[in-house]
């Protein structure tokens, strides 16, 4: 191409971006409020998608308070897994024990078992008992009574889930190997039970056996925000304890690995289920079937989850757009029938379709992208909003991401040239002559 037609085009498409910008000016009151149609469309978008962005940010760091490299083992109890005539598989301790001493991919192992039990010798209004202040347990005559469940995980069970302690202290190695009857709180249930009384160094009587409370956990929800995590509502106390007092067997729930490296995720599960299968084997244990989870696992069906959510108020929020997009198209076809002369003397002039094609798809671009850059900035004003709003959790404010922007903006370009685009071939349609002696 020469320079002589390279200079044409630029000073061509400089006079047409002038040109649409003249004639937007003209049409302000349409034009602004066909870019506001636009601007609501693509806030509704982008702070939908932005608050389920926030809720997912939330959901990661919960899952993963306790680290996105653990492993955790259950017994699936299927009659048909395994083999129906052995006896059936059993978790313990020790087998946590054997993983962490004969693998080497794998620096911290936890058990874990439950139970629960109706509270009775503390301050629980609402429930069936109270603690007098003298310190006698006191029947009051009430319809219900209060059943916490209880989770009870060995020495490095607290390290494993993440949890610490806003006040007191966790129990002793030397009381969680003879299972003494200390008990630490979760936050909610801490507040449940004692309301604003310091629980610390109470006495806690659970079914018909008294429990000292050595410490109280820090929040991992909202301590008055919607967002409650199960970690606040357990009572937590020594395995050796819940497998004497409550069970009357040391068989465990589930166990918990923690990875040296997240990466070699498959091979340590490999490396963990021959190591338990042997020990099981010796003992004749065939009925069940070991099932693996990793947080990973979890994280990528969480991730699927909350993709499909944000399509989901992607496209209703899209509506919102299709309306814009629906008025811009209006404005640009009643711009062509007014405009008509002066599309006729563009032509006759020397102006060619294409010219009149991109001139009116300018505008189109202009429209929408003006209203839609407004839209995106609004929807952050109120994302900045929203993080002082107190009944938001800490972690789930709404989030405009770098990826959700550039879609809104790709979104915008992709709209602005569908509603252009119609007009502006009824404008490059129109024949000069006619133009010329139109009305």
């Amino acid at each position: 191409m020469s320079a002589g037609r390279r200079a044409r085009r630029w000073i061509v498409a400089a006079s047409l971006v002038v040109e649409a910008g003249a004639s937007l000016k003209g049409r302000r009151m349409q034009a602004a409020l066909s870019a506001f149609g636009i601007a609501t469309g693509i806030t509704a978008v982008v702070l939908l998608v932005a608050v389920v962005s926030g809720l997912h940010r939330m959901a990661l760091s919960t899952l993963t308070a306790a680290g996105g490299n653990v492993v955790q083992v259950t017994i699936d109890r299927d009659p048909a897994a395994g083999d129906p005539a052995g006896l059936p598989l059993t978790l313990r301790p020790d087998d946590a024990e054997a993983v962490l001493r004969t693998s080497g991919y794998f620096d911290l192992a936890a058990a874990e078992n439950s139970a629960s039990a109706v509270v009775r010798g503390a301050v629980v209004q609402g429930t069936s008992f109270v603690q007098t202040s003298s310190g006698g347990v006191l029947r009051r005559s009430m319809s219900r009574a209060m059943t916490a469940p209880i989770r009870g995980v060995t020495a490095s069970g607290f390290e494993m889930l993440g949890l610490t302690a806003a006040e007191g202290r966790f129990p002793l190695s030397g009381e969680f190997g003879a299972g003494e009857r200390v008990a630490v709180l979760g936050g909610r249930v801490a507040r449940q039970i004692y309301a604003e009384r310091d629980p610390v160094g109470q006495v806690l009587v659970l079914g018909d056996w008294p429990f000292r409370v050595v410490g109280v956990l820090a929040f991992v929800g909202e301590p008055d925000g919607e967002f409650q995590a199960s970690q606040d509502r357990y009572i937590y106390v020594p395995f050796r304890t819940v497998a004497a007092t409550f069970r009357g067997t040391d068989a465990a729930t589930s166990l918990s690995l923690r990875l040296h490296d997240a990466d070699g995720a498959a091979e340590a599960v490999a490396d963990a289920r021959g190591i338990l299968t042997r020990r099981q084997l010796r003992l004749g244990q065939t009925s069940g079937q070991l099932r693996f989870t990793t947080s990973l696992d979890r994280l990528r069906e969480m991730n699927l989850i909350i993709n499909g959510l944000k399509m989901l108020v992607g496209l209703v929020g899209s509506i919102g757009l299709f309306v814009g997009a629906v008025g811009v198209a209006n404005v640009l076809l009643v711009s062509v029938r007014e405009r008509t002369q002066e599309i006729g003397v563009r032509r006759a002039v020397g102006a060619t379709r294409g010219d009149i094609f991109l001139g009116f798809l300018i505008e189109a671009l202009a429209i929408t992208l003006i209203g839609g850059l407004s839209g995106i900035a609004g929807a952050w004003v109120l994302t900045r909003v929203a993080s002082w709003i107190p009944a938001i959790p800490d972690g789930a404010e709404p989030h405009i991401s770098l990826v959700t922007a550039t879609v809104a903006v790709t979104i915008l370009v992709v709209v602005g040239l569908l509603a252009g685009v119609g007009p502006a071939r009824r404008a490059a349609a129109v024949f000069p002559a006619e133009a010329l002696r139109a009305e």
